[in-house]
């Protein structure tokens, strides 16, 4: 039953989370989250440049809370322009994911550790650009 109640209460804090309007979306997953995929939606780029992931926002575009480990997690973010993420893990170590070149979708699967996750949403050439970004443990 407490397992039950957090599932609901992470649940409602995602719904409610995403569906603000606001420039830094905050949620906290667990396994097994619902709804699956979770879909987050913003604009990429910003005025803080970055030699690898072009030019990005200057505080997250997102941040994501993993109550407990993930044996398989994907971050997948489709937008227009040149679109890239960069994720600053919980350690404090980051990593710069571009699109691929064929798709335009940028894909991070695999495992992912209990931890609080930064996600900027930037723009290679420096421009802005609707994009949506999905988070699901299906394969």
């Amino acid at each position: 039953m407490k397992y039950l109640a957090t599932a609901t209460l992470a649940t409602f804090s995602l719904v409610l989370l995403a569906s603000q309007p606001v420039l830094s979306q905050g949620i906290a997953i667990a396994p097994r989250f619902q709804p699956d995929p979770v879909v987050l939606r913003g604009t990429s780029g910003g005025s803080q440049a970055s030699p690898n992931c072009g030019q990005l926002p200057t505080t997250p575009s997102h941040v994501v809370q993993l109550n407990s480990d993930f044996p398989y997690l994907r971050f997948s973010l489709q937008g227009q322009g040149q679109p890239t993420l960069m994720i600053r893990l919980p350690n404090g170590s980051t990593s710069c994911v571009s699109a691929d070149r064929a798709t335009g979708i940028i894909n991070a699967p695999g495992y992912w550790e209990q931890g609080s996750y930064q996600l900027y949403v930037g723009d290679r050439t420096g421009e802005q650009h609707p994009y949506t970004l999905s988070i699901t443990q299906q394969r």
